[in-house]
């Protein structure tokens, strides 16, 4: 399957995806469904249907698994299965553990195939740990909303189901995380951080600061996210592994997709990786603080609502700000991205499902048509190559795409934030999503 190929296949996916969204939602059957009736429904057609596309793009088209599975993940398994270490015997971007993980899953079936599907399964549970949850902080309409649109939506579909980002796993792990806290299990909530951080790769380091400084005992979150990241770094530290090298190695990234790049194809002005860095850092810690203080002498539900709020705003941040920022980082977050959205107009989730066929769109026409030109290279081919239609077509595409993927993070980070911010004059939908849960399970 050509690059081309492949760009209009996950185009039509998208918009496919999308649209199925919006039908989902419009449904009132399914809204009126009772409880249990209507989570066997999502949870059945989130089986369904990734394990259909699965079926359908490998075992009947025989398409190759592309991406990071065949770049990274394979190579790294193979190499812990002859004995290597991570960092010592082979350059790694991720934890210490993922390779590990992924070699026991290859004495089970030693195809790539196996990789993908991990992350299928991964995301099988992450609908119901979030629905559990939120029925103590949502109510039940709302809630439904965002289950619906998670359903259907074509990040899930496309970098799930055919790129099996494992992503997801620690979306899933995200998800304990707060569904513990509701139980007033800290530790626990710490210990599923740390297993993220430790087996899959450094990226929820990002949410340490959000969930220690949120929690209400916050030190026992503390205690269990250190439990199991001293054991699994302090034991790579002793077998004298460097463990910073995936920093290292993720600090020379630069991708499209983000204010850097745009700025510098804008301006042909390469600024040092350092500075955006730095600010990513400082928006970082702006949020942090931010979450601090609307969240200090607030209740435990108040604290967690916040909490669901702020994960999305640390990966928007993140692929919004830094110069290295893939769209599948989204999956990190996509559940409590689309309780963003059980509130909007008819019109604004048309913006939001559409901004999901843009985000697995992007990437793969900058690799594919571009040729993941650096920001340098297009800003040249822009001023003294741009002399034709096509060419002008094909930048203009570029473009466009990059400013709908920044407008888009930026649009979803301004609502994040005044969803923060409105927490505590939030009334705990507690009694009320109750209530209607009585009256759906009843009828």
């Amino acid at each position: 399957m050509t690059g081309e190929q492949t760009l209009l296949a996950r185009g039509t996916l998208g918009v496919l995806g999308s649209s199925l969204s919006l039908v989902l939602v419009s449904l009132r059957r399914l809204r009126a469904l009772p409880i249990a009736l209507f989570d066997r429904v999502v949870e059945g057609g989130l089986i369904l249907s990734r394990l259909g596309l699965f079926v359908f793009v490998f075992l009947i088209l025989h398409l190759q698994v592309r991406g990071d599975i065949p770049t990274y993940y394979w190579d790294e398994a193979r190499a812990v299965l002859h004995g290597g270490l991570p960092y010592r015997d082979y350059t790694s971007s991720y934890a210490p553990l993922h390779a590990f993980l992924d070699a026991g899953l290859l004495h089970l079936w030693y195809s790539p195939l196996i990789l993908v599907l991990l992350a299928i399964v991964a995301e099988w549970a992450v609908l119901p740990v979030w629905l559990s949850a939120g029925r103590k902080l949502f109510g039940e309409q709302e809630l439904r909303t965002a289950a619906l649109l998670y359903l259907a939506s074509p990040l899930s579909l496309i970098f799930v189901a055919v790129d099996g980002q494992d992503n997801v796993v620690i979306g899933l792990l995200l998800a304990i995380a707060v569904a513990v806290l509701l139980r007033r299990r800290e530790a626990l909530s710490g210990l599923a951080v740390g297993v993220a951080a430790s087996a899959i790769k450094f990226l929820p380091l990002l949410f340490t600061p959000l969930f220690f400084f949120a929690t209400p005992r916050r030190w026992r979150w503390a205690a269990g996210f250190t439990a199991v990241a001293a054991v699994v770094y302090g034991t790579a530290l002793a077998l004298h592994l460097p463990i910073t090298q995936p920093l290292t190695v993720e600090g020379n990234i630069r991708t499209a997709g983000n204010l850097p790049y745009l700025f510098e194809v804008s301006t042909g002005i390469v600024v040092p990786g350092r500075f955006w860095d730095g600010l990513v850092l400082l928006a970082l810690a702006a949020l942090f603080l931010f979450v601090a203080r609307t969240v200090r002498n607030q209740g435990q539900a108040t604290r967690i609502l916040a909490i669901t709020y702020a994960m999305p705003t640390v990966i928007l941040t993140l692929v919004f700000l830094s110069k290295k920022g893939w769209p599948n980082y989204l999956m990190l977050v996509l559940f409590p991205l689309c309780l963003l959205a059980r509130r909007m107009s008819p019109r604004r989730m048309a913006l939001f499902t559409f901004f999901a066929t843009v985000a697995v769109l992007e990437h793969s026409y900058w690799a594919t048509m571009l040729h993941q030109t650096d920001s340098s290279s297009a800003h040249q081919f822009l001023l003294h190559h741009a002399n034709t239609a096509a060419a002008w077509g094909l930048i203009l595409g570029h473009v466009a795409l990059e400013l709908l993927l920044i407008g888009g993070y930026c649009w979803l980070l301004v609502m994040a934030l005044r969803a923060i911010a409105a927490t505590p004059d939030h009334v705990a939908p507690v009694e009320a999503a109750a209530s209607d849960g009585a009256r759906l399970a009843a009828s």
